[in-house]
């Protein structure tokens, strides 16, 4: 685990090592984290190592959105307030009722790196949520949450104006293709979430996978999904089968997926969204 300072009341951790990147406001009279990760004694590690550094506590833990590399540390987080989007919790309802069964848990310790990772893990939701926007104000210093989808439909960002930071969650993943396949992705949603995040005043963004970036990355993956758009509607309205539609999609050139098969998925799913 590396603890990268991004500025003097920003940390995050965003080496892979606890899955979904993870990261922490140190705000005038509190800490705010942002993500649990997926690895418990890491993230348990990180909240003491910055409330040992500041002499300040956890107060809130924000989730961006409700997959498990991003929420199952939660426990860590227990004596705080969780705040998510309400779309976002109820997600995370549904995949406590239907895909984060105990058998299904086994089996993500079994597929861990580290064997030590999920140990002792147990599903903590949200005990506080919000419709759209929320914002958190500590004296001079505000903190917005926003949701936008994307991703997801409860994809949220997590912006501090005053220190010109956003945590971006999986609307961005840098250097990598995104995951885009889950039921609720939106690629018109989600080309309106980053154009947002270029308007606002931000010198680093935080991705949910990935190292921190400036807009540059952004202004790239915004024109990549601009593009895949623009020839899945132009395609669509020449009469064009699904099957010739995402052939050619595929081969508009971006970065390499990390799993097999998320980019086919993705563009069938994008796909369905732009033909509905």
């Amino acid at each position: 685990m590396s603890i990268k300072k991004i500025k003097d009341n920003v940390y995050a951790i965003t080496d892979g090592s606890t899955r979904g990147n993870v990261a922490a406001y140190v705000l005038p009279s509190q800490i705010v984290f942002v993500d649990s990760g997926m690895h418990i004694p890491l993230i348990k590690k990180f909240r003491e190592h910055i409330e040992r550094e500041t002499g300040k506590k956890a107060s809130v833990l924000f989730i961006t959105h409700a997959h498990g590399d991003h929420v199952f540390g939660n426990q860590i987080f227990e004596d705080c307030e969780i705040i998510t989007s309400e779309l976002t919790h109820e997600a995370m309802v549904d995949s406590q009722k239907n895909n984060w069964t105990p058998e299904a848990l086994e089996e993500w310790k079994k597929n861990s790196e580290d064997p030590l990772a999920l140990d002792g893990l147990k599903i903590v939701l949200a005990n506080k949520t919000f419709a759209d926007e929320y914002e958190l104000v500590d004296r001079d210093v505000k903190v917005i949450v926003k949701r936008t989808g994307g991703h997801t439909a409860g994809s949220s960002y997590v912006y501090c104006p005053n220190y010109k930071v956003m945590f971006a969650g999986d609307n961005l993943f840098n250097h990598s293709f995104p995951w885009g396949g889950t039921p609720t992705s939106d690629p018109l949603k989600w080309v309106e979430s980053i154009q947002e995040y270029l308007s606002l005043d931000v010198e680093n963004y935080i991705p949910g996978h990935g190292s921190i970036s400036g807009k540059e990355t952004l202004e790239e993956f915004l024109a990549y999904l601009n593009k895949v758009i623009s020839l899945m509607k132009e395609m669509i309205a020449e009469g064009k089968t699904e099957e010739e539609i995402l052939e050619q999609a595929d081969k508009i050139d971006y970065y390499p997926s990390k799993r097999e098969q998320w980019k086919a998925l993705s563009l069938k799913k994008w796909y369905e969204v732009i033909t509905s």
